[in-house]
């Protein structure tokens, strides 16, 4: 090999090393920037890789930030409780804030690995029965983490005044309040200039928003099933001011005065019970307002039975008849009185 071609060899290792030398350099510069840690933590979520997901989120340090940010949020959203029953409860859930930490890391974690809240449990883990996992899964539910989608990574900016802290905008969209919410996600440098999530900056925010929209939907659906109950109660109440009571009538009519009130009562009764049913099953239902609707649509069922029960003594004259149509009235009676209870609650 001539002297020339040796040259140009030696030339070319040299820059390939350079070239080399330098990649790993920018590399290195590269990887220690808020920017690539945002994109690692992105794909160990879509890769399911815990190991990953923990070399750049601080688990720690954002579950002991955040949980205080989630109960001093729905602390704000209660506008009923009085200040000592206040304090009293988050004195109570600083009590748990250590076991519920670890929880909340777990099944953090279990979603990182499957990438599902609800059904995350292998064999190896804790029983999905367990009162704490339970109680981790009702708070993602009460903080509303359960009904949002990523959607997109904004801007990452370094504080000014602190060289050693970003925050990273992170677009997500909550399904209960039908917005779109960004999280500022703050980052740390670790000892080994890695950059870290340590802390959701506004989780408090988002919160607060999450409440409003479900203190909203709330007030809509009571004004939507206000204006269906007040506008089929009328109709009962003019049937019960046209026969009176069916009871006390029925026994002094003769035969076709009772197939009249029959009529009245499978007719009228039964089907403006039927009808009601269906419009309350056509309202959207807040999960606040969940438990008041499944009393509402119990009390349907219920009046939709006893006047079916009232219709066939009618016809049969029997006292066993009678007496189980007064049973379930006295039902109707008892969930009626639930029903007003849960009512005045989401009132207040």
């Amino acid at each position: 090999m001539s002297n020339r071609a040796i040259k140009c060899a030696g030339i070319g290792v040299a820059a390939a090393i350079i070239l080399i030398l330098l990649g790993a350099y920018i590399f290195n510069i590269r990887e220690k920037t808020p920017e690539y840690s945002m994109q690692m933590i992105e794909e160990s979520i879509n890769n399911h890789d815990k190991s990953k997901f923990e070399n750049y989120v601080d688990m720690d340090q954002l579950l002991n930030n955040t949980y205080d940010s989630f109960v001093d949020g729905m602390m704000d959203s209660d506008k009923v409780l009085p200040p000592d029953i206040k304090d009293s409860i988050t004195n109570f859930a600083q009590l748990l804030k250590m076991p519920m930490i670890t929880s909340m890391k777990q099944f953090i974690m279990n979603y990182i690995e499957t990438g599902d809240l609800d059904n995350q449990y292998s064999d190896n883990d804790v029983n999905q029965s367990d009162e704490s996992f339970n109680a981790v899964k009702e708070i993602f539910d009460r903080a509303g983490l359960n009904k949002i989608e990523f959607r997109q990574i904004g801007n990452i900016k370094i504080d000014d005044n602190n060289q050693d802290q970003a925050i990273a905008e992170v677009a997500v969209y909550q399904k209960d309040a039908e917005r779109e919410f960004i999280f500022e996600a703050v980052l740390e440098k670790d000892s080994s200039k890695q950059w870290r999530i340590v802390d959701i900056k506004n989780f408090r925010d988002f919160i607060a928003m999450v409440n409003l929209s479900r203190h909203t939907q709330i007030d809509k659906y009571l004004d939507e099933t206000e204006a269906i109950i007040t506008r089929h109660d009328k109709t009962i109440r003019d049937a019960e001011q046209k026969y009176g009571s069916i009871v006390a009538i029925a026994s002094t009519l003769d035969e076709s005065k009772r197939a009249d009130l029959k009529t009245l009562m499978t007719d009228v009764i039964k089907k403006d019970w039927e009808v009601r049913k269906q419009e309350l099953f056509n309202v959207s239902v807040p999960k606040g307002a969940e438990p008041l609707q499944h009393v509402r649509i119990k009390i349907c069922d219920l009046s939709i039975d006893c006047a079916e029960i009232y219709a066939n003594w009618l016809g049969d004259k029997k006292a066993a008849t009678l007496k189980e149509a007064e049973d379930i009235n006295k039902q109707i009676q008892t969930l009626m009185v639930e029903e007003k209870i849960l009512l005045n609650r989401l009132k207040k």
